[in-house]
C-alpha cells in the first residue's frame, strides 16, 4: 500500500491556492469598464462628485489588481499617474473640455496597453448611451 505523498510545506500550498483563487485583471476589468463609463457620462452631466468616486474606485479596482497580478503592476501605476490623474484633476476643476479630452486619451493608452501585453483584440470604447441604474444629473 503506498502513502499518498504530503506537501513539503502546507502553508504555502495553502497560500498559492489562494492566490490563484483571486481576481486577475481578467476578472477585475469589466467592473474597471463599467466605473469608466459611468465616470465618462457623469462627467458629461457635470455631476463631478459622482465622476471622482467612480474614477477612484476604479483606481482601487486597479490596485487590487496589483496585488494579484503584479506583473502588471509599472503600466498600472503609469495609466493611473499620466491617465487617471489628468481625469480626476479636470473633475476638480469642473472643466468638461479637460475632461473629455483626458477620458479620450486614457481610453487610447488602455487599448494601447492591450496590444503591448498582446491583448490586442480587446479594445474598449465608452458605451454611448448613459448608465440607466444612476441619476447622472448633479444633486443638491
Amino acid at each position: 500500500m503506498s502513502e499518498t505523498p504530503q506537501p513539503k510545506n502546507p502553508e504555502r500550498l495553502e497560500l498559492e491556492a489562494l492566490t490563484g483563487l483571486q481576481p486577475g485583471l481578467a476578472r477585475l476589468m469589466p467592473d474597471i469598464g463599467v466605473r469608466m463609463w459611468k465616470a465618462y457620462h457623469a462627467g458629461r452631466a457635470q455631476n463631478w462628485p459622482l465622476a471622482t468616486w467612480q474614477l477612484k474606485e476604479m483606481r482601487k479596482l486597479f490596485r487590487l489588481g496589483n496585488v494579484t497580478r503584479p506583473k502588471y503592476e509599472a503600466n498600472v501605476e503609469t495609466f493611473i499617474d499620466e491617465d487617471l490623474a489628468p481625469l480626476l484633476a479636470a473633475c476638480e476643476g469642473g472643466d468638461l473640455a479637460a475632461f473629455e479630452r483626458a477620458f479620450h486619451e486614457a481610453v487610447d493608452a488602455a487599448n494601447e496597453y492591450h496590444r503591448r501585453w498582446n491583448k490586442g483584440f480587446l479594445v474598449w470604447k465608452v458605451p454611448p448611451t448613459p448608465p440607466e441604474d444612476l441619476v447622472l444629473e448633479p444633486q443638491a
